[in-house]
């Protein structure tokens, strides 16, 4: 449970990690067929969007390596992505987490993996996990409860990340 933070939809998180961890002149990515929020987000907190090309609709994990600056903070990705309908196989996620730098959080947004049934698919808690026992907080997984539990007007979302980024989203957001 202390790694579970239940959200008024996971847009709330995904505001939330914009709000928290950009700044004027930091940078973040994301795929160019991605969910648009995450160009608005990275916006309102001053900081920069990076957009980097897919390959065949899918993300490519050295396009996004390759984006990577010193500036980066935040990669945000849809696994699976909506509307392309492509995903990036848990070994294609592991690789991109090891490559990262440690001071870039690695946001798996999985709002569609109720969709997925390929053997190779992981929605990114075994990521998380894996962050955890290395030390790192910095991947955290977004699910929402409106796609495969047909919820869109309840808004409720949910996140798992390490207990030091759930304690500080629980210090920020606000009350009700």
């Amino acid at each position: 449970p202390a790694n579970t933070i239940c959200s008024n939809g996971s847009d709330e998180i995904l505001g939330l990690l914009a709000q928290t961890y950009l700044a004027p002149g930091d940078e973040a990515i994301f795929t160019e067929h991605a969910f648009m929020v995450y160009k608005i987000y990275i916006q309102s907190a001053g900081a920069k969007p990076v957009a980097v090309k897919e390959t065949d609709e899918r993300a490519d994990v050295d396009a996004i390596l390759a984006a990577v600056t010193p500036a980066t903070k935040i990669v945000f990705l849809a696994n699976p992505n909506n509307p392309t309908g492509t995903y990036l196989p848990a070994r294609a996620m592991k690789r991109l987490r090891a490559k990262l730098p440690k001071g870039v959080m690695l946001v798996v947004d999985a709002a569609y993996a109720e969709f997925v049934t390929a053997k190779d698919y992981e929605p990114g808690i075994k990521l998380v996990d894996a962050a955890r026992r290395s030390g790192d907080d910095n991947v955290i997984m977004t699910r929402t409860f409106s796609k495969g539990g047909g919820l869109g007007g309840l808004r409720l979302g949910w996140a798992y990340a390490s207990e030091s980024v759930t304690d500080l989203f629980n210090r920020i957001r606000m009350p009700f």
